[in-house]
């Protein structure tokens, strides 16, 4: 599981400040599906803007878009002071970025009042979720699993952005809320290439430095071509120590280099021209049965204890029987008391959202787990059983022949 998580001294303040109760909506663009606690208005802007910085990144970086990747958005809770504790259950955590077979999503503490004071280069709940899509986008379009100074660093280094008023993006603000972490000089270069070799864990000093070098590499004209050297030295196996010394010469001089250059004046930001292509923005409110189970969707999403599903799948119950023609509430619902081993419940919930919608595609996966978990309960060989059970999944596939969840499941269910 690959997971990312910000942590910063300030958290408690800023997650405590009262915020004015909006109204949940649901946001799906290309490349995002966002669930936010906000304006109408807002929301919008704020799935505009992640486009936006998608479409940076990837003219930045030169990745090109596919239609594999819109069929895989990924998901965003951007989620006010409390709704973030309730899912979080993370003291100390602003945002985190996780992958699951259903796909990745990010949970992020959302401040509009925080950060619409907040200056470039400042800390802003804005930079913990583009931090987090930082690390998406690197483990979801890079060839190999990078350094820790460099997955920090890149996220860190791309997090630090305005979004202009023309559509551009300006990107690669100094990390200004690092400047305490920075002027602790302990995390020379042998450190900071392999930190776990040599027996160095601290984390927010390595963020640090990691954005510093990362800056330093992408911006000052000094060292012309030798990130992208030294990333291609690990692709070829070379450990990071190695690469760093094959390709940066000696790290005693480079760290020299690196505190001038954190005394002195950074090398200034880039500017990312406006995409070309329109923002495409679907937005829907939640209905009420919708945001009463949304808090309970998000702990079975994000992970639940055993000990405590079942009792938050009786709450889930609950709310299913007061809204029980809302199909998104029954389908989470059969999902939630599937989690929680109630698989009777869990059948008579799947079958209400189908009875709402034949075609419900996340309806009909749940009924093959339920199937497939029963089977694999009573032991049973059963050949014709299986083959029904596995049914629900190919008929889920020709509904939707792009969701990933029903070939995933049917190939898995030949290994239980």
């Amino acid at each position: 599981m690959i997971a990312g998580r910000f942590f910063l001294g300030l958290c408690a303040a800023l997650l405590s400040t009262s915020q004015a109760r909006a109204e949940w909506f649901e946001v799906k663009t290309d490349h995002f599906d966002l669930t936010i606690d906000d304006t109408e208005a807002s929301a919008r802007a704020f799935a505009e803007r992640l486009e936006h910085f998608d479409a940076a990144l990837r003219a930045l970086y030169s990745i090109g878009d596919s239609a594999d990747r819109r069929n895989r958005p990924v998901k965003v809770y951007a989620l006010q002071s409390e709704p973030f504790m309730a899912a979080c259950r993370c003291p100390g955590a602003l945002g985190y970025y996780r992958t699951r077979p259903e796909g990745p999503y990010i949970f992020t503490a959302h401040m509009p009042q925080s950060d619409r004071k907040a200056k470039p280069g400042a800390w802003s709940s804005q930079t913990v979720l583009l931090h987090e899509y930082g690390h998406h986008f690197m483990y979801s379009n890079f060839p190999l699993a990078y350094p820790y100074w460099y997955s920090e660093g890149f996220a860190e280094f791309n997090a630090n952005v305005s979004f202009e008023d023309d559509g551009s993006i300006i990107l690669g603000y100094p990390a200004n809320y690092r400047a305490e972490a920075l002027s602790n000089g302990d995390v020379n270069m042998k450190v900071l290439m392999e930190p776990n070799t040599y027996g160095f864990d601290g984390g927010d000093r390595l963020y640090g430095r990691g954005w510093l070098l990362t800056h330093y590499l992408m911006l000052n004209p000094k060292r012309p071509g030798q990130l992208s050297k030294y990333l291609q030295a690990l692709n070829k196996g070379t450990t990071s120590y190695k690469a760093a010394q094959a390709t940066f010469g000696d790290l005693g001089v480079l760290d020299k280099e690196l505190d001038a250059y954190r005394r002195g004046v950074l090398s200034p930001p880039l500017r990312i021209p406006p995409a070309k292509a329109p923002v495409r923005v679907e937005v829907k409110r939640l209905s009420k049965g919708q945001a009463e189970m949304l808090p309970l969707h998000l702990l079975f999403t994000d992970g639940i204890r055993k000990t405590y599903r079942m009792g938050h799948a009786m709450r889930a119950a609950k709310v299913g029987e007061r809204y029980p023609d809302d199909l998104i509430v029954q389908e989470q619902l059969a999902e939630i008391e599937f989690i929680a081993e109630r698989l009777d419940r869990a059948d008579a919930a799947a079958d209400r959202a189908l009875k709402l919608d034949p075609n419900s595609v996340d309806a009909m996966v749940v009924k093959g787990k339920i199937a497939v978990q029963r089977l694999v309960d009573a032991k049973s060989s059963d050949a014709a059983a299986w083959t029904a059970a596995r049914g629900w999944y190919l008929k889920a596939n020709k509904r939707s022949p792009d969701a990933v969840m029903p070939l995933y499941l049917f190939h898995s269910s030949f290994a239980v």
